[in-house]
């Protein structure tokens, strides 16, 4: 078992891709025992894991807050409508979640989420959360040490 950070996003709509961006950056600190993964546009990369200690997903989330904001919860804390898909390609975040939990054993799973500010077609984060990506790095390796497990981010 181990620890696993995985970025979820398109890299081609700004800053729907702050997940993507954010473990390319957490590539170049030497982390132990922690395995980065660039999900990219396909949450069932979930699926690939092994069992974990720890799995922290970093994505896009629209909260209502200000660009660049970030939020701290599991997945059990998301109420979504369920509906019937057709192929596992309709499969959501959140669907393919709740299927890596039934096949792997992980302790704890958290999710990072990042107010976008800019949606729309670019390679590049908005400045604004060009600006918060020192936070955001830090919200992630303050989860992946535990010292705040149980909290809600307040950034």
């Amino acid at each position: 078992m181990g620890k696993f950070v995985v970025g979820i996003g398109n890299v081609l709509l700004r800053d729907e891709g702050i997940g993507c961006h954010v473990v390319h950056a957490l590539e170049g600190i030497h982390l132990p025992d922690v395995e980065i993964i660039d999900g990219g546009t396909c949450p069932d990369v979930l699926q690939l894991l092994e069992d974990a200690d720890k799995l922290v997903i970093v994505d896009a989330v629209k909260g209502g807050g200000v660009p660049g904001q970030i939020y701290r919860f599991h997945p059990e804390d998301i109420t979504v409508e369920q509906k019937p898909f057709l192929s596992l390609h309709d499969m959501s975040l959140i669907d393919s979640l709740k299927l890596m939990q039934l096949w792997h054993n992980i302790d704890e799973a958290v999710v990072i989420g990042v107010e976008p500010g800019e949606i729309g077609w670019g390679l590049e984060l908005s400045s604004k959360l060009q600006e918060r990506m020192p936070q955001i790095m830090d919200a992630i390796l303050e989860e992946l040490n535990n010292t705040n497990p149980k909290g809600e981010m307040k950034c």
